[in-house]
């Protein structure tokens, strides 16, 4: 059945087939992403264990062995461990991580000495191609070992996301060092290294070469439960299922070895090596574990779920603090997880719109926004239905003819709207992909789900007035320091009041005197300022007045020409009259440009344009500074006390710049790109302009009049 080879032959086939599947997976990973830095390590490692197979499957036709092959052999664990080593997560507060590390590169550097040495050269253990002596095979089973162990640790510690992505990276170099630790472990049990196993080692390494690849092209950064339960009969089901592959897989081995020729004990050794690595790819896939249990809810329970242990893993899920993910993402990935569907998003009232505040391998869904008197959230509201796109008949005849779900549907994979509420009103809603086990909702998955949305929008409504009562006791904090600081000024002010008085009668003391009465009255004006700045944030809103626009911008820009960088004005002047309270709108608009200053330094550039168009004037102020993340943008920026100032600020000034605008019945818009800058535009209802009203402003600059 097979050409008769002898053990060189089978040798140099095994290494070659290795070193071609290796050298093209080399090239992919330098092809694909030449430049990113987290793959080097992998094409690194990938290159030298070319090299490696390459000289193993040369060394018959140049006459290499001894040292030579275990020099190479060890600079390719080396690179191994190195590459595991990388992929580790770090441990707070604990030494784990440089202790794994250290050992890791401790030991190729121990056998390199080694080598290099050779002193116990007399005491052999046998193989085909090398004289390996007992302490080299101690030792590249010792490094084996070790680097089991590190993919051992970077799997147990990572979270769904980073499992998906490194699964069939673990699973290869497990591939690569459990038949390394097997075979010298045997060999140090037998003294020899079994010819077969030896000459198969360079196949079984080119198996692992796809999983490789698989793995780069997932990289972005390096990207049923119950008693007898469920979950039991799922783990038996999967028992009985290894179990007669097993069988199968013996077979087809002795198959192979019986019939194979001298090809035969070599291929019964590879073939071993590739069905126990399917065993496991299957074994590791959560998409067969999907179908698997659906085919045992289907078939061996009169109801699917075990709501016990459904509603105990739902409390586990909310509760469990994953670093990286808030709340919000908890929520999604808990009703997720119990519907093995692996993507969603969530949307809550954010001002009188459903955006969305959280999503799970979703991002397009970020666009998505609906306002709540919307047909589809009045829908949502009155009949509490979960909309199921993939049955129109889940969904009103009103509703699919206003195809209020069109959005929504047009979202990869997207199968499931689920309504959240609290107290019989409509928090939110969740948008879930498909399931990886695809099936039709039946009746006990919407009352699962029906459940679920209950569970959830309680939970989600007490982050909500948990954030609440935070703002609300952080801003309470704030108008005490307010006061305290009013208190502490109005003593300061009033006893350098007091040094100028007493000033007046000595002024025929020497020059010190005066300097001192003039350092004494800039300090006076400085604290009143302060003063009148805290009044003004601790007041209630002020009666406001007839406001020109032109005038304020011009005043707000006069009174920042010493700073850096200087803004400048890009329009030819705005005639527009608004309503509002001047002092604080020149605040409010101060510290939009002051932002914009602090974002691009002092060789920045900062512009203001005011325009007026259909009623509303527009101030937007721009920069070329670092820019900022759609995520910053709606999660971080609008937040009160969040500050990325450090101590140079509290974080308030953009709150209150929106705070103003919705008073005045405006609002504000940004529009940021990080690393090209930001526009930042103040939106607010006009009065008139200057020219409808010349007779009765007669010459006013800009400040309130009187009636």
């Amino acid at each position: 059945m097979f050409p008769e080879l002898t053990s060189i032959e089978l040798w140099v086939v095994s290494n070659g087939i290795g070193a071609v599947a290796f050298a093209l997976l080399t090239l992919f990973l330098v092809l694909i992403e030449p430049h990113h830095s987290a793959v080097r390590p992998l094409a690194a490692a990938c290159g030298v264990n070319t090299l490696w197979l390459g000289l193993l499957a040369a060394a018959p036709l140049i006459g290499a062995g001894g040292p030579v092959l275990d020099l190479a052999e060890t600079t390719r664990n080396g690179m191994w461990l190195v590459l595991a080593s990388s992929l580790l997560p770090s441990f707070p507060g604990r030494a784990t991580r440089p202790l794994l590390i250290g050992v890791a590169l401790g030991l190729p550097l121990l056998l390199l000495v080694y080598l290099a040495w050779r002193l116990a050269s007399t005491s052999v253990v046998g193989s085909p191609m090398s004289g390996h002596s007992f302490l080299f095979a101690v030792g590249a089973t010792l490094t084996s070992f070790w680097a089991l162990v590190l993919v051992e640790q970077t799997w147990r510690v990572g979270g769904t996301d980073r499992r998906w992505a490194i699964k069939y990276l673990c699973l290869a170099l497990m591939t690569l060092f459990v038949y390394d630790f097997l075979m010298y472990s045997f060999a140090l049990v037998y003294a020899h290294i079994d010819i077969n196993v030896w000459d198969a080692r360079g196949a079984v390494n080119a198996l692992a070469a796809p999983m490789i690849a698989i793995a780069a092209m997932r990289h972005a950064s390096w990207s049923a439960r119950v008693g007898m339960s469920h979950q039991a009969v799922f783990r038996s089901g999967t028992v009985l299922a290894v179990g007669v592959y097993l069988v199968i897989v013996a077979l087809g081995s002795y198959y192979i070895r019986r019939f194979g020729g001298s090809w035969g004990s070599v291929a019964a050794v590879f073939f071993l090596a590739a069905t126990t690595i399917g065993l496991f790819v299957l074994l590791a896939s959560a998409q067969i574990r999907a179908h698997m249990r659906v085919f045992i809810n289907k078939h061996l329970f009169s109801y699917k779920y075990d709501y016990r242990e459904e509603w105990l893993a739902l409390t586990r899920r909310l509760s469990h603090q994953e670093a990286g993910v808030d709340p919000y993402g908890r929520a999604i990935r808990a009703v997720a997880q119990l519907l093995d569907s692996p993507a969603g998003a969530l949307w809550l009232d954010r001002d009188d719109q459903f955006v969305v505040v959280a999503e799970w391998n979703l991002l397009k869904a970020t666009e998505i926004e609906l306002p709540v008197d919307s047909e589809l959230a009045t829908f949502l509201h009155e009949n509490g239905w979960i909309v199921d796109f993939r049955e129109s008949g889940n969904v009103s005849a009103a509703a699919s003819a206003l195809a209020l779900t069109r959005a929504f549907r047009e979202l990869p994979r997207a199968r499931l709207l689920l309504p959240l509420f609290a107290e019989e009103r409509l928090l939110g809603f969740m948008v879930l992909a498909e399931p990886r086990a695809q099936y039709r909702l039946g009746w006990e998955e919407l009352d699962l789900l029906k459940t679920l949305g209950r569970q959830v929008g309680v939970f989600l409504d007490q982050q909500e007035s948990n954030q609440a009562l935070t703002q609300a006791r952080q801003f309470e904090a704030f108008n005490q320091l307010t006061a305290f600081l009013m208190h502490d000024l109005k003593n300061i002010a009033g006893q350098q009041s007091l040094i100028l008085q007493n000033a007046e009668r000595h002024k025929h003391n020497p020059a010190f005197v005066d300097d001192m009465i003039l350092t004494v009255e800039n300090s006076v004006a400085r604290m009143q300022e302060v003063l009148r700045q805290l009044e003004r944030v601790s007041a209630g809103p002020r009666q406001g007045g007839r406001v020109a626009i032109d005038a304020l911008v011009t005043e707000v820009l006069d009174n920042l020409a010493g700073t850096s960088p200087v803004p400048e004005r890009q329009d030819d002047g705005c005639d527009a009259i608004m309503i509002a309270d001047r002092e604080r709108f020149a605040m409010v608009l101060r510290h939009v440009i002051k932002n914009a200053q602090d974002a691009t330094g002092r060789d920045g550039w900062v512009g203001i344009r005011a325009t007026v168009e259909a009623g509303t004037v527009a101030i937007a102020v721009s920069d070329n500074g670092e820019g900022m993340t759609p995520a910053f943008i709606r999660d971080s920026l609008f937040k009160p006390f969040f500050s990325t100032k450090s101590a140079r600020g509290m974080g308030i000034g953009a709150y209150q710049a929106r705070d103003f605008a919705r008073g005045a019945g405006g609002d504000v818009t940004v529009d940021s790109t990080p690393g090209v800058g930001t526009v930042f535009t103040l939106r607010l209802p006009a009065a008139e302009s200057e020219h409808g009203r010349n007779g009765e402003l007669n010459g006013d600059t800009g400040g309130p009049q009187q009636s």
